[in-house]
């Protein structure tokens, strides 16, 4: 709990003096800040990450296994999101205005990602569909209540996504929705830096650090909630969410999570040293992958043509986590029955 509270002192700080010295929102996205307090800010945030890392992953000897029946299955996922980080970064690197081609409403990265919610939306709803027979509770709910919320939020997202189906079918925004910021149909867009803030941050935080946190060993009320909990291999698939940072470099909260990203992708590396070689090697890629790509975005990132183009990468990825997310509660039902 110290350590906790020295990382939230050390955050607070940061942005309030943000606020009163610079008159800059918390949230505010511009080109990389290479003033002297833009090159303070993510020192103080790797800070704070080195501390809640400190604070929140267990010893190695208290850490869930690592390696598990459904390792395949995780091993994979880490691979593809490895892959899409690389291509992204040397996109970035050699021809980045074609990025935005590929990202922008209508092409292919944006279809891709809706495909990715619907075969994600399956996967939750067989995995569902197979676990209908256990009545456990968790956390004093029924199972089936906890499959029915994440179907329900999944599809909310997808829904928002395809702006309700007016990406497909090709209405016009009413007036209900002048305040929109693209002029669509759907709620995030009246505040999209903080409908962004959210979503990223809780798909890091229940995909990287919720699965590095849990414990080997918990009390008999969190117990009931383990089947739901990613194992920690499945950290080392979502890492590249804690990356992909243009615009948003300057977002403390987006700088913490990069540092705990890359922390915890070097904690994995040398848990996984001593495993077989695709693991070992998963790895290492990651814990190499993450901070270089980074160091792309930022040095290179004002090449791209608008500058928002890693972010709808990243939605992609989320998408495509929750997909792997739903096939692991799928396969999980099956070996439990």
């Amino acid at each position: 709990m110290g350590l906790i509270a020295a990382a939230a002192t050390i955050l607070v700080s940061l942005v309030a003096y943000d606020l009163a010295i610079n008159d800059r929102d918390l949230l505010a996205k511009d080109r990389v800040d290479w003033s002297m307090f833009g090159l303070v800010r993510p020192v103080a945030a790797f800070v704070s990450a080195f501390l809640l890392v400190a604070a929140l992953l267990p010893k190695p000897a208290l850490a869930r296994p690592l390696i598990d029946g459904q390792a395949p299955l995780l091993l994979g996922a880490a691979y593809l999101m490895a892959a899409a980080l690389l291509v992204a970064t040397a996109t970035v690197a050699v021809m980045p205005r074609i990025l935005n081609e590929t990202v922008r409403e209508g092409q292919v990265l944006s279809i891709l990602t809706e495909v990715a919610f619907v075969l994600a939306l399956s996967a939750l709803g067989a995995a569902a569909w197979r676990d209908r027979g256990d009545r456990a509770r968790v956390l004093g709910l029924p199972r089936q209540a906890v499959h029915a919320a994440l179907i329900l939020v999944v599809f909310l997202i997808l829904m928002e996504e395809m702006s309700w189906g007016q990406h497909w079918v090709g209405w016009t925004a009413g007036p209900m929705f002048e305040g929109n910021a693209q002029n669509e149909t759907n709620l995030h867009n009246f505040a999209t830096y903080r409908f962004e803030a959210a979503y990223y941050s809780a798909a890091f935080l229940l995909f990287v650090v919720l699965p590095m946190a849990w414990p080997a060993h918990v009390g008999p009320l969190l117990k009931t909630a383990e089947g739901f909990v990613p194992p920690r291999l499945f950290a080392l698939a979502g890492l590249p969410l804690a990356g992909l940072l243009f615009e948003e470099w300057n977002v403390v909260p987006y700088q913490l999570w990069f540092f705990m990203g890359t922390l915890i992708g070097i904690r994995l590396a040398l848990d996984l040293w001593g495993t077989p070689a695709p693991f070992r090697v998963a790895g290492l890629a990651m814990a190499i992958l993450l901070p270089l790509s980074q160091l792309v975005f930022v040095f290179g990132g004002h090449r791209m043509a608008d500058g928002y183009e890693l972010s709808e990468i990243r939605e992609f990825l989320i998408a495509c986590l929750i997909g792997a997310y739903g096939l692991w509660l799928f396969r999980r039902a099956a070996t439990a029955g």
